[in-house]
């Protein structure tokens, strides 16, 4: 199995840069400058019915999501509630992050809770500098693993190595250094990562497997790795970056360019899983390898967070534990793509390759959003170097 989300070593990590740290869920929360904390929301006096009558006196919920299918859950939410729901969906992390900023230097802030994938940006700017809280709902915390509570994942996402399946009857690449020659020079499409920050989270997981990339380089060549850099991840990378990759904006783009029909030597490229589930209606043919050395792709987090002056805390609180239910998470568990940190909850049986998360985990690389966020200037600083050359 990958490497696991080291919460040890965030927690230890967080501890020196936070004032008034946040507990781990399950323990009563410490509340940020500004922020009302209610015994309803902690472990110890938790209500779930106290909640549902404080969220409902609010009256409204604004939510800003990274996924187009949160206004089918907020749907459901305000039917259900009665609380009217406005989930502004498709929130590219780049312009969330940017808009966050601008409210809280603003003093205006106008969202109650968000759900983005930049665990990096939450764990080292946003928490550390009391703009956001994260809440695990404690009536749900024994079924989530507390690695997938420091900040709360509400869903996760395989990122996989696509491929044209009707030009090739296998995947063209069997070993991820493989796309480091020439042979693959331009024609390795990736979301752009200034505009979708969750691919630093890629790179930098490469650069913390470092010695599954050494192993994969030997096995392929036959050879010891003999690199520049301080290990086989940098060295991946910066050959990657070198190597004329295709940068778009949406992983929709990714999908298209590698699937497109009528193509002879079309490129491969990394997308969500999700594209799979659209893949037949909009006449892509996607494929993709499990077996590829050291891993397929990557596993993609997307937390949900409460900004510390959120208009409507309660609803937000309630909006979050409502999607790690069945009976809000179901846009995104209920077809391709997506899997709930609620043990309770099922995948799709739809899914190519298995439906167990578990299974996936074998054959992903998982990052650690506090490494993510030490390595990503220096990512940057690459990656900008070779756009000019």
């Amino acid at each position: 199995m990958r490497k696991l989300l080291s919460m040890a070593l965030i927690m230890v990590i967080l501890g020196a840069m936070l004032a008034s740290p946040l507990a781990a869920a399950g323990k009563k929360e410490a509340s940020p400058s500004g922020f009302k904390e209610e015994v309803y929301w902690t472990a110890e006096g938790y209500d779930y019915d106290a909640l549902v009558k404080a969220a409902q006196a609010e009256g409204s919920l604004v939510a800003r999501w990274q996924s187009g299918r949160a206004p089918q859950a907020a749907e459901v939410f305000e039917k259900k509630y009665g609380i009217k729901t406005v989930a502004s969906p498709r929130f590219d992390d780049s312009e969330n992050i940017e808009r966050l900023r601008r409210e809280y230097q603003a003093d205006n802030v106008q969202v109650d809770i968000l759900g983005m994938d930049d665990g990096a940006i939450i764990l080292s700017e946003f928490i550390p500098n009391d703009m956001v809280v994260t809440w695990t709902p404690p009536d749900l915390a024994e079924y989530i693993s507390k690695a997938e509570q420091y900040p709360q994942v509400v869903y996760w996402q395989p990122c996989v190595l696509g491929f044209n399946n009707a030009v090739y009857a296998e995947s063209p690449v069997k070993n991820l250094w493989e796309l480091t020659e020439e042979k693959w020079r331009g024609r390795f499409v990736t979301c752009d990562p200034q505009i979708q920050p969750y691919m630093w989270h890629f790179f930098a997981a490469v650069i913390d497997h470092a010695d599954e990339f050494e192993a994969a380089y030997e096995q392929l060549y036959g050879k010891k790795l003999v690199t520049q850099y301080e290990n086989a991840g940098w060295d991946w990378v910066a050959k990657i970056f070198a190597n004329n990759p295709i940068a778009v904006e949406h992983d929709t783009e990714v999908s298209k360019a590698i699937g497109s029909p009528g193509q002879t030597n079309p490129p491969v490229g990394i997308h969500t899983l999700t594209r799979h589930r659209d893949a037949k209606e909009q006449n892509l043919n996607l494929g993709f390898d499990p077996n590829i050395v050291p891993a397929v792709g990557f596993a993609l987090p997307t937390y949900m967070v409460i900004p510390t002056k959120a208009p409507h805390p309660n609803a937000a609180r309630l909006w979050a534990r409502f999607l790690l239910t069945e009976e809000g998470s179901f846009p995104w568990t209920n077809t391709v793509g997506s899997f709930s940190p609620n043990q309770q909850i099922q995948a799709s049986a739809d899914n190519p390759y298995t439906s167990s998360w578990g299974q996936w985990l074998d054959v992903l690389l998982l990052f650690d959003p506090m490494q993510s966020a030490a390595v990503r200037r220096d990512l940057i600083d690459m990656w900008l170097m070779s756009q000019k050359k």
